[in-house]
């Protein structure tokens, strides 16, 4: 379990606390304490359930055990951290508070700080089960993307770019059929799936994945491996498992499309945080590549197109950012990943990174709605 999430959870519980001792036991009527009594042992209960989502997503728990416990779980991360967010705005008004204070000592500041916790509490909710609604149906978006590079007699080249579906704790096979259905009422001519599928093993939830047989593009159906196909320890079986619901693994390896007597190649290469036997080899996915050719690389992060430009790439996908998932952490995001959404330059090579049709951790969507994204490639 990540250490950020497991001080987030420390500091929810030691909060609830605080609020247990100091305010509601203070309130002068008995229902209104018993009624908030009541809702720090729920709000603990819920910060409690959200370690067993997180265990399910790495393979520790069976998720189809827990999975309505995952679910509550880790929808109200989402709140907690808008509440958190709550918390830093108040305090930074009680220092304010303190410093006008020194000017005007008559001013209270009391009751634009409960103004301030009331939105805060009422904004946190509203936005979490604006979220849950937004995360619910990933949404087919168009992007037309003219590549000087790119083969005249190959003609367009319609691509669905799936990736970041995190099957697993909350996302169940019908999500994922969903997904297919999606994808194949846009008839592509190439389906590239840019890692983290799943959370889990292939052993709980290999069957989530078996809508992927269905999946129909004339020209393939490839995949590569995000960083979360690792962390369940089961990366081997996952390829495999690939393999059998007809979708091809890019595992450092490149594949040659050919239509109208001309050429496309796909260079896929595994997650830069992958672990033997599929650590990421940028050398290995480009071996016998024609680098007068036109290329399309798939990778799992756009970090990794740092790489590809250096070795003459055309276009990268990727996904991994999820668009930043909950507002404001898009802007943290920019901080480790030089793309963060859509049609952007690394390095002066295009790479198209995905905002992904899942969610990870809390099944929550503020400003960053899940997509399969279509990509109309045409020579310019």
């Amino acid at each position: 379990m990540p250490t950020g999430v497991i001080g987030v959870l420390i500091v929810t519980l030691g909060s609830l606390a605080l609020v247990q001792w100091r305010v509601v036991r203070g309130w002068s009527s008995r229902a209104a304490r018993i009624a908030g009594t009541v809702a720090v042992v729920v709000a603990a209960l819920l910060t409690l359930a959200a370690p067993v989502g997180l265990l399910a997503g790495n393979g520790r728990i069976d998720p189809d055990r827990v999975r309505w416990i995952s679910a509550a779980g880790l929808t109200w991360l989402a709140t907690v951290f808008y509440l958190l967010l709550t918390l830093l705005v108040l305090g930074v008004l009680w220092v304010l508070t303190r410093l006008v204070r020194l000017v005007r000592p008559g001013f209270d500041g009391a009751p634009l700080r409960r103004a301030v916790a009331l939105v805060g509490v009422v904004g946190a909710v509203a936005a979490t089960l604006y979220g849950l609604v937004e995360a619910a149906t990933p949404r087919v978006t168009h992007t037309q993307i003219r590549l000087a590079s790119m083969p005249v007699a190959f003609g367009p080249l319609k691509v669905a770019l799936i990736t970041d579906i995190h099957a697993g704790p909350v996302r169940t096979r019908g999500f994922v059929q969903g997904v297919v259905d999606r994808a194949n009422a846009e008839r592509p001519d190439l389906v590239l799936m840019a890692g983290d599928l799943i959370d889990g093993t292939v052993a709980q939830i290999g069957d989530d994945l078996t809508p992927l047989r269905d999946l129909r593009a004339p020209l393939g159906v490839f995949a590569v491996t995000g960083n979360h196909e690792y962390y369940a320890g089961d990366v081997v079986n996952w390829v495999q498992r690939w393999r059998d619901v007809g979708v091809t693994p890019l595992t450092n390896a490149s594949a040659r499309l050919e239509r109208g007597g001309a050429t496309v190649t796909l260079v896929g290469a595994n997650d830069r945080t992958g672990k033997a036997p599929h650590e990421v080899d940028y050398d290995a996915a480009f071996a016998g590549v024609d680098p007068a050719g036109f290329t399309v690389a798939i990778a799992h992060e756009p970090l990794q197109g740092r790489e590809f430009a250096k070795r003459g790439a055309d276009l990268q996908v990727a996904g991994h950012t999820h668009g930043g998932q909950i507002w404001p952490f898009r802007y943290f995001v920019r901080l480790q990943q030089p793309a963060l959404q859509g049609l952007e330059s690394v390095d002066g090579m295009p790479v198209y990174t995905s905002r992904g049709a899942g969610a990870w951790g809390p099944p929550v969507r503020v400003a960053a709605p899940p997509e399969i994204a279509i990509l109309e490639l045409t020579a310019a």
